[in-house]
């Protein structure tokens, strides 16, 4: 059976890991990227470290997810949190370093490959996928390929814009939809109602520290009852809901699929956006529209960079 190599590269972990053509995970492990040394070579060096572990002479090649935008040669641009990630052709580098095929991508349209190969979006024929947590990522896939642009990635479902009067996102874009359901921006909404004097749960499980406010405890809050708690999902739902509706429109897909932390809100969340979609999108293309939760799970990251290697 083929197998390849899945690098998951963050801020904080590189995942690594050796699957097979399933999707099955044989070995795995993480290691720290060193991002904080502010040292490019350090962060590069730690990634082939993580490739040795996961080796094996046979392997069909080695698929990298990464942060930023990356074109049609496997070169890496605008990764702000990882020290000199611009201009960086990482394919090259580890294709010369390990004679092997090197695929690189943007780290979400990998994840959307993942899904759509391995995952909840197996057998769809156009899907939407997104990640949501600090802020909120996308990949297409459209007929069996990975929607990119002409030369770049592209994709950046979270900076489309949703309200042309809204507030600046910090792509410095008015009304992107990342402004609204982000991670900060969700704890902004619960601090500013418990600032306005709203009664909630959320305070009483930070025992009054707003600092301590995350997508979680407002989840915990709603839960318990929580009202407000529940008007601040019900939002976000809407807010996705309002931006999915204008992709059905565009793309009519059969399946969105919905991961990362904040899509642990669960049940009011997924209910909101297909409520939503179903309310605004033309109905037609929303007849047989499934709106789903990932299905990979904690190793996505890595299955879905193997996967890459395993493209039609």
């Amino acid at each position: 059976m083929k197998r390849a190599i899945g690098i998951d590269l963050g801020g904080t972990y590189i995942k690594a890991g050796l699957v097979n053509e399933n999707g099955e995970i044989l070995k795995k492990e993480q290691f720290p990227t060193l991002a904080e040394k502010n040292d490019r070579d350090i962060v590069l060096s730690q990634i082939e470290k993580s490739i040795i572990f996961a080796y094996e002479p046979d392997i069909e090649g080695i698929g990298i997810g990464t942060p930023g935008v990356v074109d049609d040669q496997g070169i890496v641009y605008e990764a702000p949190n990882l020290p000199d990630w611009d201009n960086l052709n990482l394919k090259k580098i580890f294709e010369e370093k390990f004679k092997k095929k090197v695929v690189v991508e943007n780290d979400v349209n990998t994840i959307a490959w993942g899904e759509y190969l391995f995952g909840a979006g197996k057998g769809s024929k156009t899907m939407i996928c997104i990640t949501l947590g600090t802020g909120l990522g996308g990949g297409i896939v459209k007929d069996g390929k990975l929607l990119r642009g002409g030369k770049y990635s592209a994709v950046e479902i979270g900076h489309i814009p949703i309200d042309y009067k809204g507030p600046k996102c910090k792509c410095g874009n008015i009304g992107c939809i990342e402004r609204f359901v982000g991670r900060d921006y969700i704890v902004e909404r619960a601090i500013k109602g418990i600032k306005k004097g709203e009664k909630t749960k959320i305070y009483e499980l930070v025992n009054g520290d707003l600092n301590k406010i995350t997508p979680k405890i407002i989840s915990d809050a709603y839960k318990l009852g929580d009202k407000f708690a529940e008007s601040i999902w019900i939002d976000v739902g809407i807010c996705l809901g309002a931006m999915f509706s204008g992709l059905v429109n565009l793309l009519n897909p059969d399946i969105i699929v919905i991961g990362g932390g904040i899509a642990q809100a669960g049940k009011i969340l997924f209910d909101t956006i297909e409520k939503t979609i179903k309310e605004r999108a033309m109905k037609i293309l929303t007849k047989n529209l499934k709106v789903v939760p990932s299905g990979l799970g904690v190793d996505s990251g890595i299955v879905s960079s193997a996967s890459l290697i395993f493209q039609k």
